[in-house]
């Protein structure tokens, strides 16, 4: 039996952890807030603050952010697309964006330079992440669990895994190449949300999700959140289309809303739970 004061050690780390993943968001929004009324303006998209002023406290919260969500444990699937979230906001955050016409502007002793460091940053993070996977193939957290409890978390699985495979090789590929690293930034970051989207399903309902119910007696909350993260996506094009250059940014800061309001609820559901 664990002792009273280990469970509630336990119970506050997750605590903590849940409201650190609401917290951290908050540095880079006073930054571009700060930024925002100094300039009077915002960039065109939230990747493009890589390149400005806020670029150390863009890269300091998606690698925290990150880490993170790989540290948070939830039901099977939902650690699963939640340990895939924080491994795609490694490469969010550490590749940049608009790099082909950052390098451009750069002597070609500059070139090789940025060029070197995007590869370390690359062969680091999956160096690492392989040996995360092959420690959670010889525990109870291994990751091919979350495909086994019904048909629907199998296919759900199973493509969160292939697009992982397919983004691996996109990464192989272009770390070789080594020129501009085109569509690893923007692939990982649509495969960030990707993955919070899974995450957040996973919370549907426990009958063909999970084993437990997760949903805290109230799944349409989670659909709410759902349905709204698809519409904000599907408003990208929209608002492309209506002439607004910082459409981008808007879908970006809405998505994160929603994320930040799920981990608000979930912080507020699991508060008094044991450890």
């Amino acid at each position: 039996m664990v002792p009273t004061n280990e469970r509630s050690q336990g119970r506050d780390t997750l605590r903590y952890v849940r409201l650190m993943l609401l917290v951290v968001p908050l540095l880079l929004v006073v930054a571009i807030i700060i930024y925002g009324v100094v300039n009077q303006g915002i960039e065109d998209s939230l990747s493009s603050y890589y390149l400005g002023p806020a670029r150390d406290l863009f890269v300091a919260m998606l690698v925290t952010t990150g880490a993170l969500l790989v540290v948070y444990s939830g039901e099977a699937l939902e650690d699963y697309a939640l340990n895939l979230a924080g491994f795609y906001a490694m490469f969010v955050a550490l590749v940049p964006t608009k790099l082909g016409e950052t390098l451009s502007t750069l002597a070609p002793v500059d070139q090789n330079k940025l060029i070197l460091s995007v590869r370390v940053a690359i062969i680091a993070v999956l160096v690492v992440s392989a040996a995360f996977v092959w420690l959670g193939f010889g525990t109870s957290h291994s990751p091919h669990k979350a495909l086994m409890h019904s048909s629907l978390t199998k296919t759900l699985g199973w493509i969160s895994t292939i697009l992982l495979a397919v983004f691996i090789v996109l990464l192989i590929w272009r770390g070789i190449e080594g020129k501009t690293f085109a569509w690893v930034h923007a692939s990982a970051a649509f495969l960030l949300i990707i993955s919070m989207g899974i995450a957040i399903a996973s919370h549907l309902g426990h009958a063909p999700m999970c084993h437990e119910d997760t949903s805290g007696g109230t799944p349409n909350r989670y659909r709410i959140i759902l349905g709204l993260m698809a519409l904000g996506l599907m408003a990208w094009p929209i608002l492309l289309i209506a002439g607004i250059d910082e459409a981008l940014f808007i879908v970006e800061w809405f998505q994160i809303g929603l994320f930040a309001y799920f981990w608000y609820v979930e912080s507020r559901r699991l508060w008094n739970t044991a450890a």
